[in-house]
């Protein structure tokens, strides 16, 4: 996907107008999901077991935007992130993945207090103090070097820590999978970023470029061999993306993808 905007991370036109923009368009996307959803279900049993199990009511048009989603990923995303993996020093692409990260970690202080997850805040907050200092700025890690890694948080994370369901699954344009909750939790993400007032239009277009080609090159690899063996790429994607957020939500480790952060 040509843009993933987790915890705030915005791209293209000056950030307070593409923050207003993308919370249109995704309320948009997820007003029309919620209609769909309030649709007559399937009567035949087997035909409405899979219909609650996949949680798409809007199938249809979820796979044409998945569709012109993975046009612009082929077109644009894929050459750059090719470039960048064969271009870039694995060391140098682990401190880019680095800053990046502590960029998020405001977000993550501020969900893991609203989810009364005072050790994750305390570890968030001291970890953003040292690497943002002695880990200029985040290039190095130097809490995680030691095994000491919060979990990232995100208002989505927290609407479900407080019992909200994640409503159908939505696919969002140039963003992505996504849910009725993470679609409401991406405008909370986004105006809650203490960066989205502080970067000027330019060091907007940085960070999210960055972001969406750092995450797409770790993800190459795998990212290219489920498309290649997949018999229906966009359900393999759907059900991956809703495994990797309830891995998210649980505060896991075991998903191979990276959908959390950027897809």
């Amino acid at each position: 996907m040509l843009l993933r905007l987790d915890h705030g991370m915005v791209g293209g036109m000056p950030i307070l107008k593409t923050s207003t923009h993308v919370v249109r368009l995704s309320a948009a996307t997820l007003a029309v999901a919620l209609l769909a959803a309030c649709a007559t279900e399937p009567e035949d049993p087997v035909a409405q077991q899979v219909y609650l199990e996949t949680n798409d009511p809007i199938e249809p048009t979820n796979r044409y935007v998945f569709d012109v989603d993975m046009a612009v990923d082929e077109v644009v995303i894929t050459p750059v992130a090719t470039i960048y993996n064969d271009a870039i020093p694995e060391s140098y692409r682990d401190g880019i993945r680095n800053f990046l990260d502590n960029l998020q970690m405001p977000i993550t202080i501020l969900n893991s207090a609203l989810q009364g997850d005072w050790e994750n805040t305390v570890e968030a907050s001291v970890s953003f103090f040292i690497n943002t200092t002695a880990g200029m700025g985040g290039i190095f890690d130097i809490p995680g070097s030691f095994g000491d890694q919060p979990s990232k948080e995100d208002f989505g994370q927290t609407l479900a820590a407080w019992g909200v369901g994640e409503g159908p699954y939505v696919v969002l344009p140039l963003v992505g999978p996504s849910n009725a909750r993470d679609t409401v939790a991406l405008g909370v993400d986004i105006l809650t970023d203490p960066l989205t007032y502080l970067l000027s239009p330019v060091w907007s277009y940085a960070r999210s470029g960055s972001r969406t080609v750092q995450v797409r090159g770790d993800n190459q690899e795998q990212f290219e061999g489920l498309r290649r063996t997949s018999i229906d790429f966009y359900a393999a994607v759907r059900s991956l993306y809703r495994q990797d957020r309830n891995n998210d939500i649980a505060n896991g480790d075991d998903s191979p993808f990276a959908f959390g952060d950027d897809f």
